[in-house]
């Protein structure tokens, strides 16, 4: 122990000695360490931004949502150390700088050049579109336009565009020469309203006529917080209306987001002269970056001249791009309308050649063949589109999918793009818009479609996404949006466990996916199994779980190392099992309730929780590494039913974990074994007493607990 304890103090030497010399070449990695002012410099990067809207493109395939010559307003703020600097109306590393989108090039050309401050200072990007002057960036003053079916001219954008905005902020940016993507997401709300033609008309009639809509009684003045994108609707209700823009028989607007009292007129619909008031009878929210969407059904009674208008329907979706706003030239989709299990007819019936498609829409039905038909004979698919279509289930068994063709109605199919035989996903694949009506995505439907990229909107109305669907998706760089109706993330039905091989059981519904957004998991889910989410690294933000949530998998949350915040364990959960949130970094304090009976090996390793930790009453093991890594401060009391301390488990060998544990350790009675490093480096513990149980304690168990006084 003496010479260890010598070989200790003689390295520690060694490292002091080299100090000097790690100071004084330390200094090439500080840019400020130069001319300040000279922002040309050998050796300094420059910050590059790449900007992508959060939308589904329904009507045209979309890159990134913007069009040349669009302008973006960006502030850069510097960290300072650990901690993320404050957004402020000047003084920033960057304010307001504009940067303009270059279509040819792809690439955003920024007024002038920025540079990061040094190898070691992250940032946060704040960027907001359409570009304007700001005075306050707590309350940016923006009116949505009156007339917002004026088209753009000499310049200007059109009414329903200029009201329009998108906001979007990359987070704790470490430097770096890649370019730094930049997620809008639209912070407006969106009112469409969908005119259908009903009966008592006569042929060519409906066309024929004139039909308006006001949007009624909302307020377009808002004020915008910069710093985090919450928009506050101001002033008074406007008196005339807004008139939206129109498309064939849809109308939508731009509304700042709001409540409309109960019973006051929502909009105002003309038809051939005749108005008609829709109102509700409870209070409506206009919703921040969603469309509330109406369909109107227009009947004719020839005998009398009336017309009478019906609610066909009413929803809430993620935000659809349109037609005049950001008006880049985009391709459109093939549209073809199938049956169930004759989408290939289809296709060819249409004169089209189904090896060389590229950008396809499909309206009417399919099955789980006409998925094994796109995955395995559509070569160069890049964009579907399967907004409108009905999914029906197969019943028999044909051996040409995964093990079988069997599925549910409303449900994509198991391995739906993704070939069991070679374990690789349809690489050609870029774009999807899921089906709007949709109960089920099976069981690696999208794994390893590497290329599948920018946002995923799951619609409302899934209740189940299957082990593997989206495995190693490393390309969906946008935001990840859960329906509320979700239940189950990571469920396999028994066909599919059967046919799963080797390490497929293993795959995480999310696993590995590139998602830059906060998470946010609905409040009914209920399952989450494992590996749903493991190295998802650029999700952020605080983790929040259901309080419905009853079963947690392995590794979960594994490496999802941009979480901050607190986690609370909901009472559901009774095991959390091995790796659940290792790596995760969150930095606050950890809530556990004492249902909790099990905790897996390395659960919360590496998590750098801070406070008091208050462990479970009925807690009997704490596992290998269950805690390294972490920070808590105060006495640390342990459960008296607690029979075994695992290797490393407040211990750490690569840094001071938990050194802030504090006061005299009593080991319960009924504890036989304390594993090796369990308390390493914990030098803030003041003593320790053993109970007559203890058969053995491993090597280094107190290793480093200068602290300890009395034993």
């Amino acid at each position: 122990m003496k010479n260890r304890f010598m070989q200790h103090i003689h390295a520690g030497w060694t490292v002091l000695s080299a100090l000097p010399l790690l100071l004084a070449t330390g200094c090439s990695d500080d840019y400020d360490s130069g001319d300040k002012g000279d922002v040309t410099q050998a050796g300094r990067t420059r910050i590059e931004l790449a900007g992508a809207i959060d939308q589904v493109a329904v009507t045209r395939v979309n890159d990134n949502g913007f069009a040349h010559g669009d302008v973006i307003g960006v502030y850069i703020v510097d960290y300072e150390g650990s901690n993320p600097g404050t957004l402020q109306n000047s003084g920033n590393r960057g304010d307001n700088v504009r940067h303009t989108y270059d279509e040819a090039n792809n690439k955003w050309s920024s007024a002038y050049d920025l540079y990061w401050k040094d190898k070691k200072t992250a940032i946060d990007v704040y960027g907001y579109y359409p570009w304007g002057q700001p005075t306050e960036v707590t309350a940016y003053e923006l009116e949505v336009q009156k007339d917002q079916s004026t088209e753009a001219a000499d310049g200007e954008l059109g009414g329903y565009e200029a009201s329009d905005f998108l906001w979007g902020k990359a987070t704790n940016v470490a430097p770096t020469e890649q370019v730094i993507r930049l997620p809008m997401k639209h912070r407006m709300s969106s009112a469409k309203v969908v005119l259908a033609e009903g009966s008592g008309f006569a042929e060519g009639a409906w066309a024929s006529l004139s039909k308006q809509v006001l949007i009624k009684n909302v307020k377009r003045n808002a004020l915008i917080n910069l710093q985090n994108g919450e928009v506050t609707a101001t002033g008074d209700v406007s008196a005339g209306g807004t008139i939206p823009y129109k498309k064939g028989e849809e109308f939508r607007a731009i509304v700042v987001p709001q409540q409309v009292a109960a019973g006051t007129p929502l909009f105002v619909i003309t038809v051939d002269g005749v108005n008609y008031t829709f109102k509700k009878e409870e209070a409506f929210s206009y919703t921040s970056g969603k469309m509330h969407t109406f369909t109107i059904r227009v009947d004719y009674k020839a005998a009398t001249g009336d017309y009478t208008f019906t609610l066909a329907g009413e929803s809430i979706t993620a935000w659809e791009n349109d037609d005049v706003s950001h008006d880049a030239t985009m391709k459109e989709y093939v549209v073809i309308e199938s049956e169930a299990g004759k989408l290939k007819e289809a296709i060819t019936a249409a004169g089209k050649d189904c090896t060389r498609m590229k950008n396809l829409k499909i309206t009417g039905e399919v099955n789980a063949v006409d998925f094994y038909f796109m995955r395995d004979e559509m070569d160069v698919l890049q964009s579907l589109n399967l907004k409108e279509v009905v999914i029906k289930g197969v019943d028999e068994e044909t051996g040409t999918g995964f093990g079988s063709e069997k599925c549910l109605d409303d449900q994509i199919p198991a391995c739906a793009f993704y070939s069991p035989a070679s374990r690789n996903g349809k690489e050609s694949l870029v774009r999807l818009v899921l089906p709007d009506r949709l109960k089920s995505i099976g069981a690696l439907a999208f794994c390893h479609c590497k290329n599948l990229s920018g946002s995923l909107v799951i619609p409302e109305g899934v209740t189940d996404i299957q082990q593997g669907a989206f495995h190693e998706c490393a390309s969906l760089t946008g935001t990840l949006s859960l329906p509320s109706t979700l239940k189950y993330i990571g469920n396999t039905s028994s066909d599919d466990l059967s046919a799963l091989e080797g390490n497929d059981y293993f795959l995480g519904t999310f696993q590995g996916c590139g998602f830059v957004s906060e998470l946010l998991l609905p409040d009914g889910l209920e399952m989450i199994r494992g590996y749903a989410f493991s190295y998802c690294t650029g999700l952020y933000g605080e983790l929040r779980l259901p309080d419905k949530l009853t079963k947690l998998g392995n590794c979960a949350f594994q490496g999802c190392a941009n979480f901050t915040g607190s986690l609370t364990i909901p009472q559901g959960v009774t095991n959390v099992p091995s790796e659940a949130f290792n790596g995760c970094h969150f930095g606050g304090n950890l809530q556990l309730h004492d249902g909790i009976t099990t905790i897996g090996n390395d659960a919360f390793k590496a998590c750098d929780f801070k406070g008091e930790l208050s462990l479970p009453k009925n807690l009997a093991v704490l596992s290998d590494g269950v805690f390294a890594g972490c920070d808590f401060s105060g006495e640390l009391k342990l459960p008296a039913g607690l029979t075994t301390i695992g290797a490393n488990a407040f211990g750490s060998y690569w840094d001071g974990s938990n050194w802030r544990l504090m006061g005299v350790l009593e080991i319960p009675e009924g504890v036989t074994s304390i594993g090796q490093g369990a308390f390493y480096n914990c030098w803030g513990l003041e003593g320790v007493v053993f109970p007559e149980s203890l058969e053995n304690i491993r090597n280094e168990a107190f290793f480093q607990c200068y602290g300890l006084g009395s034993i």
